[in-house]
C-alpha cells in the first residue's frame, strides 16, 4: 500500500506540470493567425499577425500575464496590463482548448498545439510598459484635465504606426476596435474629462483612450497596444 502511495505522489506533480508550447487560434479570418506561447515561468503572451504581412511588421500583441491551471483542467489566463480573463477547457489533453471565455471572436474557437517551444520569448513582455506605468500616465493625465479639456467628435481613426489598426466610435455610443479584418472589442463608449471609457461588451473590463488635441487620441490601457499608440482621425 505504501508502495502504491509513494508512485502515485510522483505522478500527480508531474500531471500538473506545465511545459512551454505554442498554440495556433483556429480563426475564419484567413488572413490573420492568432498564437498563444505558454511558459513554464507561469506566464502566456498572444499576439497577432497579418499572414500576408511584409517581414518588417512585427506581431501586434494583444495579451500577456499570468496563467494558473484549475482542479478541473481549466487554464485560466488573467491579462496584467487590463486584468481580464480567458478561460480555456481542455478538449485533447494539453493538445487543444476550446476558449470558454475571453473576447467574443475568440469564443468557441480552439487553440491547437503547434509546437513544444514558445514562438517568441518570455522576455518579449519587458519591451511594453507595464499596467502601473500605463496608469501612471493615466494619472498625470487626470490631474492635468482642469488646464484643459480637449474635445472629442466620434468617427473613424487609425493608428499611426499600422493603418489597419483602428479605431471607431458611433454616434449612439458604442465602439469597435479591428486589426485588419479582425473585430478586437466591441461595446460602449463614454467620456469622461480627457478619456474615452471603453466597455467591451464580453469582457468584465474596462479599456482607456486618452483625447488630445487636433482629433488625436492616445491609448493608454486599450487591447492590442501596450506603448502610447497615437490615433488620427481620418473620417
Amino acid at each position: 500500500m505504501k508502495k502504491i502511495l509513494f508512485s502515485f505522489l510522483i505522478i500527480f506533480p508531474a500531471f500538473l506540470t506545465v511545459r512551454a508550447q505554442s498554440y495556433t487560434l483556429q480563426l475564419t479570418n484567413n488572413d490573420l493567425a492568432c498564437y498563444l506561447d505558454i511558459f513554464e515561468s507561469g506566464k502566456y503572451l498572444i499576439k497577432l499577425s497579418h499572414k500576408n504581412a511584409p517581414d518588417l511588421v512585427i506581431s501586434q500583441p494583444l495579451s500577456f500575464g499570468e496563467y494558473t491551471v484549475e482542479d478541473n483542467g481549466n487554464y485560466t489566463l488573467t491579462d496584467g496590463t487590463n486584468q481580464y480573463v480567458i478561460t480555456l477547457e481542455p478538449v485533447t489533453g494539453n493538445k487543444i482548448f476550446m476558449v470558454k471565455d475571453g473576447f467574443r471572436w475568440m469564443q468557441l474557437n480552439y487553440f491547437v498545439k503547434s509546437s513544444d517551444k514558445p514562438s517568441s520569448p518570455v522576455s518579449i513582455s519587458t519591451d511594453f510598459l507595464s499596467r502601473s506605468e500605463l496608469l501612471s500616465y493615466r494619472e498625470k493625465i487626470r490631474i492635468d484635465k482642469n488646464i484643459y479639456k480637449n474635445k472629442f467628435r466620434n468617427g473613424f481613426y487609425q493608428s499611426d504606426f499600422n493603418p489597419e489598426f483602428t479605431f471607431r466610435a458611433h454616434e449612439d455610443g458604442t465602439y469597435s476596435i479591428r486589426f485588419y479584418s479582425l473585430e478586437l472589442s466591441n461595446g460602449t463608449w463614454e467620456k469622461e474629462d480627457n478619456f474615452l471609457k471603453l466597455k467591451d461588451d464580453n469582457l468584465a473590463a474596462y479599456f482607456f483612450v486618452a483625447v488630445e488635441p487636433e482629433d488625436k487620441l492616445k491609448s493608454i490601457l486599450m487591447p492590442g497596444d501596450f506603448s502610447l499608440t497615437r490615433f488620427s482621425k481620418v473620417s
